[in-house]
């Protein structure tokens, strides 16, 4: 009896071990659990944050109707999650409610052209560099799975076209200025240069009215130009007929004194 008092207390120490690894165990375990949901959480609310950041940066109604719908579904998905997991944050479940509602209403509302053109420079600048924000966003929200292939295609194809016609954009501003400033000829050649552009990126004829418009702006600005040129050559000829007939007079007057 005394010999076997060794390996109770042998075994009971185990005992006492094995619980408390699977206590450490437990306790390490619940831990990376609310470490991660915190992660997500945190990861959800910067999420929120950067879909009302990218829509804010844009001109009122310039993304259009379907890369509205895109990020507003981001976002209420996103707000979803965060009601899953903090459903005692009543914030959490009136953005939802709110953003639902809107969600609502933009698939509901007439759809708006995927192609408006701008006519400020700086603003041209940073809504093209905001397009490039978009689409990163949206290749992230295809990886994660969030939107589907045709979904995303769309999206790249409209953001690509956006991104065509900004660069455009800065061409007309260059040839109304050259209108301003009476230099026809350059205006015609910026928007050539444009309507060649848009020709190139045109191969789903999605900019075939833009190409149109320019043709007929390059028809007008060609037609300014040759009256410029009109008018010049009828000075010149003018100034060269005055000119000779005070040639004229002068030999004559010489020629009588």
């Amino acid at each position: 009896m005394a010999g076997s008092v060794p390996v109770i207390v042998v075994a009971g120490i185990v005992v006492v071990l094995v619980l408390l690894a699977c206590y450490a165990l437990f306790v390490h375990s619940s831990h990376n659990r609310r470490e991660k949901q915190r992660l997500l959480i945190s990861s959800l609310k910067n999420r929120c944050r950067k879909i009302e950041d990218i829509k804010s940066c844009f001109p009122a109604k310039y993304l259009g109707n379907n890369l509205t719908v895109i990020m507003q579904m981001a976002l209420v998905q996103s707000l979803e999650e965060l009601c899953r997991l903090q459903p005692e944050v009543s914030a959490h479940a009136m953005a939802l409610k709110a953003q639902n509602e809107q969600l609502i209403a933009i698939k509901s509302a007439s759809p708006e052209s995927n192609l408006r053109s701008l006519t400020d420079t700086r603003q041209i600048q940073g809504t093209r560099k905001n397009m490039q924000l978009m689409h990163k966003f949206v290749q992230q929200l295809h990886a994660k799975g969030s939107i589907t292939d045709p979904v995303a295609m769309q999206a790249k194809d409209i953001i690509k076209n956006k991104i065509v016609l900004l660069m455009c954009d800065e061409q007309d501003i260059r040839a109304r200025s050259a209108l301003g400033s009476d230099k026809n000829q350059l205006a015609a050649h910026c928007f050539n240069q444009a309507r060649e552009f848009l020709g190139k990126h045109n191969s789903n004829n999605v900019f075939d009215e833009h190409i149109k418009q320019h043709t007929e702006w390059i028809s007008d600005a060609v037609n300014l130009a040759r009256a410029d040129q009109n008018r010049e050559d009828a000075e010149r000829e003018a100034f060269e007929g005055e000119k000779r007939w005070e040639e004229d007079s002068w030999k004559k007057k010489n020629m009588y004194d």
